[in-house]
């Protein structure tokens, strides 16, 4: 973290971060578009969204001050309280995000439901934690959450976790990656569960509940998914 009252150390921290999002939203549009354009290249886009994720936080440990295995929340933290409040929130969203999810697929998507058991529900799980989850929160919470909380500290709490904009620009440029090279709107909608997992990384001070929570959404929204067909 920049050391408070030195202008040059927050100057070069916020040119990171800066560079950091910019970085990341060109990577994707630029592997989107690749991968619908190049079909060699389609089936290795992924991986390469992936990588850059998970390793470029990790390769800047030791040469950004304050960056450590620590800082990007790779600790097991206590497993038990946060084991016991992911199960907590897994069942309080579980309705309110099916019946979201039912309203805009009948509403916007004008499709109807038909109730199906997605195929490969195991494989999914393992697929969406971590190789999704894991890196999508490595990078945009473990490590660029991080860095602006400490340019912007948190003033406020949500529900007795600190809440300030740090989360809300992460949270910001998260939506921007799911829309960059894509351009549909309804993309931007993943700004929304970022803000929670943003409270879930720093109430924890580990990745372990937000990648676990992160994966259980994709997993259910997918399953949800598949349960409906157009009218």
């Amino acid at each position: 973290m920049a050391p408070e009252g030195d202008g040059g150390g927050r100057k070069k921290l916020l040119h990171e971060v800066a560079y950091a999002s910019l970085g990341i939203l060109l990577l994707f549009t630029v592997v989107k578009h690749l991968g619908r354009a190049v079909p060699f290249f389609g089936s290795h886009a992924f991986t390469v969204a992936a990588a850059a994720q998970l390793y470029v936080p990790i390769l800047l440990i030791g040469r950004r001050p304050g960056l450590s295995y620590e800082s990007l929340g790779l600790v097991k933290g206590d497993l038990r309280r946060d084991l016991l409040l992911l199960l907590g929130l897994c069942l309080l969203t579980v309705v309110p995000f099916a019946l979201m999810h039912h309203l805009w697929q009948t509403t916007v998507g004008h499709r109807m439901l038909w109730p199906r058991w997605p195929n490969g529900i195991g494989f999914k799980l393992l697929t969406q934690v971590f190789l999704v989850a894991l890196p999508e929160e490595l990078f945009f919470r473990g490590y660029l959450q991080r860095r602006m909380e400490a340019l912007w500290p948190a003033k406020r709490k949500l529900f007795g976790t600190p809440f300030g904009l740090a989360i809300i620009l992460s949270s910001a440029v998260f939506a921007l990656g799911h829309f960059a090279g894509e351009y549909r709107f309804d993309r931007l909608g993943p700004f929304f569960p970022a803000l929670l997992f943003g409270l879930l990384r720093t109430r924890t001070n580990s990745l372990v509940t937000p990648v676990l929570y992160h994966g259980f959404c994709n997993v259910l929204s997918d399953a949800l998914f598949v349960s409906y067909k157009p009218l």
